[in-house]
């Protein structure tokens, strides 16, 4: 009976299409969850008659009774149906397709295809892979074009990212991150500045949740981050978070995930084992040095040593027969006589980290909205001696449908961090770790007298702190609470069949407020210590307002076009408070100092900007967009705060032409092309209009203080500005070719991008004749060839087994064209040698500093005079140019094999060529402690040349010759930078993952998941005793110069992960 209705029916209503031309079509669109497709596409075919779906899913439309619609949206598979009068049509994802959804500028999602300009997305799953604490981390190797460094492997260590090279010689060079369409700060609230003492200040990109993460997309050129303006000229990392969307209607989802890693230095040094402390073969227990005696032979000492008759052993040359006396174990209370051995202190120093990561997130969808809440908490050891972090995260997103038009929505994410951290560079423990003979216990001995713990033992002079000493007495705490979030109100309408209106109102804030605590105790370096309390308060609010009209033209244009208003308004607030001289120890607190100076200052910044983009398609081949943006920024003079930036990209799926439709391999092709130009505002004005604040203390070097009544009152910064400054302007070019074969099973992208600098925005010294000390103006241009190559492929794909490659390459040239009229090279970092510094025509940057001197040819001269103690050993020569701080290229891979429910993934990261200066090995030089320096009675003839042009034969060293090592490194080569120039190629294993999904038939009711992982697994570097990638801060040095550099770390985990 059933059947026979349903054919009468069918029969009826088509009967009823054939008397009738036309059908009223009243259908829904929804996904294979069941939930409405906002937006869709509904086409007569052959027809230009068209509508979109409204925000229930539903549409209406008039279609010849035996016509076809076709449904399309972004994302899904396109289909085609026959016209019925309430047809329900449901639309399948396509897999091959989903990624090409990208998510742009303002946040507007479209289709990958329909982009003239070059996009790179990271998924979440490839993010958590190894359970890193750190975002920066967690993307290296996986993107082309893009440079991270992160300082070191303790907690809380900043990061650098660098899109397509650094575009500011002074300034800021971080991208622009945009999280849920809300601008924030990621950069450190200090820079380390051209500092190589002090602390490591941690990026703010810190504060995020890496388990909060859905997906990040890369902005890397200016036309693709034009519509942000000023903000993004070095690119844009937008963020989207875990908020509840495509969860099916009812049931919430609980997820929970715990992940623990343990974390170890990942390489010691080589040290020497032969030679004990001391200088000229004598053993001295008090020395920097370890030029001594052999350590076997300090029972022979005739001061120290137990075969010795001495007033040590009270003239008894067998009582401690084949030991030797130490003096910091008699003022310890330790019996001072010791067998002679050698002691491994880096390694006892340094420990295994943990790192403890949890969370939970709940979302759920109702037939109105969704929400989504999640808590993260992370406890993380360091590697170091009371070093570690904690940090607690907690997100919430909602969405919600007031009516048919009106949509409202928020998000917000509140960050606590607390992280302890050890001084870094000269002021650092590992200057006192690095530095510690072989022959002395550093661990065994106590680092202070008994009963007095402010007296420190150590093996040296207190030049620096003993490292221990240090770990309990000079701390450096820093503590963040943050709120970032925004919320918005939508509306959207049909105006008409095939045309769509869609405003939006977005609010945001970005609130932190950081504390850090910097002390040096009581008895650091013989002294009385002191402490240093700052912090600062940054507010950020972000209106936007946008409004977008799409529009299907006829069948074969579309036009979206967007005009909108941003105004960024940020105010600061920061203080300083500095102590010295402590009255006793044990209280380290500003109120016991001796001498405490404090200062304030508070400055607000605002940019107001308009900006418009149009897109233009035709028959899905041809994509036109145009942007223009014109911000007014406060922190720019007067009269010259506005500015103007277009932008212009045009795609071309060259797959839609109908020739290359019949080549049946050709998947998709694509060519792109666009132009932009973009600023970047200067923040020197920023503090040139702060309100006046006291001063002294930390800031001394940078005002002129005026005295009055005996107070240090208002500060005039002595910098001068050039009333007619601009900002710095971007232009830029890029062309890209995107292809994909044989059912996306193998794709390449290739992109050259071409940027050109101007207008660089520096401070040039003046004479001090002029009252000031520097004038900041424009002055100076870079620019900058990127070549990009992106290789994804699926070479095995069956039932069981898939093996999935994705390969980044970059290559990356930038030039110095000009600096300001006069100057020929400018300081970004180091000593009066080496430094780091900007020249022209050089690459950015390079390594500065003394050179061998040498011949015409360019061939290394040694010192011919046989009176000289540096007699066939080479000469320092006039500062020059030492090498290139930018690599040839990095290459980034992933492979990732899945057998049924086991998924292997593994991530090598290589950089080729680049220099680095390395102070820490000229140091284990200096001190005789290299490994390189061991073998001390075999003769050498150093690589060089005499003056008539003839390969040096001068032999040293030898049984007859012992001081020639000791004077080779102590005195020669620690005076010539170019020898501690090394090559910065590295190769490194950055990820490895073995994640085993169980099967639904063991846990029904669960999706549960276990994840094992190793991060900086392998090392392959030129560079010897350290990782390359160990840096002096967060500053434009990153990557050239290290000096006491605190190590990376490698770590090795478990991950669990439940869903129910």
């Amino acid at each position: 009976m059933k059947r026979k209705l349903t054919m009468f029916l069918t029969l009826f209503f088509l009967g009823i299409g054939i008397i009738s031309a036309q059908t009223q079509v009243r259908g829904i669109v929804v996904d294979d969850a069941g939930e409405p497709v906002i937006g869709a596409t509904i086409q007569v075919k052959g027809t230009a008659q068209g509508t979109v779906t409204d925000i229930d899913g539903n549409f209406t439309l008039p279609a010849p009774a035996n016509g076809t619609l076709v449904i399309s949206y972004v994302g899904y598979r396109t289909q085609e149906v026959a016209v019925t009068a309430n047809p329900r049509v449901v639309l399948v994802q396509d897999t091959e397709l989903l990624d090409e959804v990208v998510v742009t500028a303002l946040g507007i999602r479209r289709e990958r295809k329909a982009l003239g300009y070059a996009v790179q997305d990271v998924s979440s799953e490839s993010l958590q892979r190894t359970g890193s604490a750190d975002l920066a981390k967690s993307l290296q190797g996986k993107v082309s074009g893009i440079d991270i460094k992160s300082t070191s492997g303790m907690p809380g260590a900043s990061s650098q990212i660098v899109i397509r090279g650094a575009r500011s010689f002074t300034g800021d060079n971080t991208p622009l991150y945009v999280i849920d369409g809300m601008p924030i700060a990621s950069t450190a609230a200090y820079s380390t500045g051209s500092s190589v003492t002090g602390s490591d200040i941690s990026n703010r990109a810190l504060d995020i949740n890496p388990n909060d993460i859905e997906s990040i997309n890369i902005l890397k050129g200016q036309a693709a981050a034009a519509l942000y303006g000023l903000r993004a000229s070095n690119g844009v990392v937008i963020i989207t978070t875990k908020s509840g969307k495509g969860v099916a209607k009812g049931k919430p989802v609980i997820s929970v995930n715990q992940t623990t890693s343990f974390e170890q230095v990942s390489r010691t040094p080589d040290y020497q084992q032969t030679w004990a402390q001391g200088i000229d073969r004598n053993y001295s227990p008090n020395s920097s040095m370890a030029w001594g005696p052999k350590i076997s032979d300090l029972p022979n000492n005739p001061t120290y040593g137990g075969n010795v008759a001495n007033s040590r052993n009270g003239n008894d040359a067998t009582k401690y027969k084949g030991m030797y006396f130490v003096p910091q174990r008699e003022k310890a209370g330790l019996d001072p006589w010791v067998l002679p051995q050698v002691y491994n202190n880096w390694d006892e120093y340094y420990q295994t980290g943990i790192t403890s990561t949890s969370g939970v997130n709940l979302s759920q969808a109702t037939d109105k909205g969704n929400f989504s809440f999640g808590l993260g908490y992370t406890d993380q050891e360091g590697i170091a001696l009371n070093t570690g972090m904690n940090r607690i995260n907690a997100k919430a997103a909602a969405e919600t449908q007031l009516s048919d038009h009106f949509t409202l929505g928020f998000s917000a994410n509140y960050a606590i961090t607390d992280i302890d951290k050890l001084s870094g560079a000269n002021d650092g423990s590992l200057a006192g770790v690095l530095g510690a003979p072989s022959s002395y216990d550093l661990k065994g001995i106590p680092f202070h007298i008994p009963g007095d713990p402010y007296t420190q033992i150590y093996y040296r002079s207190l030049t620096f702190d003993n490292p221990y000493w240090v770990a309990k007495n000079n701390t450096f705490n820093e503590k963040t609470n943050r709120f970032f979030g925004n919320g918005y109100l939508q509306y959207a309408t049909k105006l008409t069949e095939a045309m769509s209106l869609d405003v939006k109102y977005q609010l945001g804030l970005d609130n932190y407020t950081t504390h850090y605590q910097d002390i040096f105790g009581y008895g650091s370096k013989g002294a009385k210590g002191e402490i240093n309390n700052y912090g600062i308060t940054r507010s950020a609010y972000n209106s936007l307002v946008t409004a977008v009209l799409d529009w299907h033209i006829n069948d074969d244009f579309r036009l979206n076009a967007l005009v909108g208003n941003e105004i960024n308004h940020i105010t600061r607030k920061s203080y300083d408070q500095y102590g010295t001289e402590f009255n006793f120890g044990g209280w380290n607190h500003v109120n016991n100092a001796n001498t405490v100076t404090a200062s304030e200052s508070q400055s607000r910044e605002r940019t107001v900007g308009f900006f418009t983009n149009l897109e233009l398609s035709w028959q899905n081949m041809l994509y036109l967009g145009v942007t223009g943006r014109n911000d007014i920024a406060s922190t720019m003079p007067r009269d010259n705060r506005s500015f103007f930036y277009p932008s212009t990209s045009l795609s071309f799926i060259v797959s839609e032409l109908s020739a290359i439709k019949e080549i049946d391999w050709i998947t998709f092709a694509k060519l792109r092309t666009s132009y932009a130009e973009v600023g970047q505002a200067g923040t020197y004005l920023n503090n040139y209009y702060s309100k006046p604040a006291y001063g002294g203390g930390f800031w001394t070097s940078d005002p002129i203080l005026y005295p009055v009544g005996g107070v240090n009152s208002y500060i005039s910064y002595d910098v001068l500005y050039d009333p007619n400054l601009k900002p710095q302007n971007t232009k830029s070019y890029e062309f890209g070719a995107t292809l994909q074969l044989f059912d996306n099973r193998l794709g390449f992208d290739y992109t050259f991008s071409k940027q050109n600098v101007k207008d660089q925005i520096f401070a040039v010294p003046l004479a001090g004749s002029t009252g000031a000390s520097s004038l900041v103006m424009n002055g100076g241009s870079v620019h900058t060839d990127v070549h990009e190559f992106v290789l994804n492929a699926t070479p095995v794909k069956t039932k069981d087994f898939s093996w999935d490659i994705n390969l980044n390459l970059s290559k990356i040239i930038n030039m110095v064209d000009e600096l300001a009229p006069g100057v020929e090279s400018i300081f970004l970092g180091g000593f009066v040698t080496p430094q780091v510094r900007a020249g022209i025509g050089n690459t950015y940057p390079v390594i500065y500093g003394t050179q061998y001197k040498k011949n015409e040819k360019g061939q290394i001269l040694v010192d011919e005079d046989p009176s000289s103690p540096s007699y066939g050993m080479p000469m320092a020569g006039d500062p020059g140019v030492l090498g290139e701080v930018t690599p040839d290229f990095l290459l980034g891979g992933t492979n990732v094999f899945t057998y049924k429910n086991i998924s292997l993934a593994a991530t090598l990261e290589w950089k080729n060529g680049g220099s680095m200066y390395s102070g820490s090995n000229g140091l284990l030089d200096l001190y005789g402690l290299s490994q390189r320096t061991e073998d001390r009675e075999s003769t050498f003839i150093f690589d060089g040349y005499k003056a008539d042009g003839s390969k040096n034969d001068i032999a040293r060293g030898g049984k007859t010759d012992l001081g020639a090592y000791q004077t080779l490194y102590s005195d020669v080569l620690s005076n010539i930078d170019e020898y501690y120039i090394y090559g910065n190629s590295f190769v490194k294993l950055r990820e490895l993952s073995v994640k085993y999904f169980f099967p639904k038939s063991v846990l029904p009711k669960l999706d549960l998941s276990l994840n094992l992982f190793a991060r900086n697994l392998l090392l392959w570097t030129e560079l010897p005793n350290l990782d390359p990638e160990s840096s002096q801060g967060n500053n434009n040095m990153a990557g050239g110069f290290e000096r006491f550099s605190l190590p990376q770390a490698s770590s090795y985990g478990v991950g669990l992960n439940v869903v129910f």
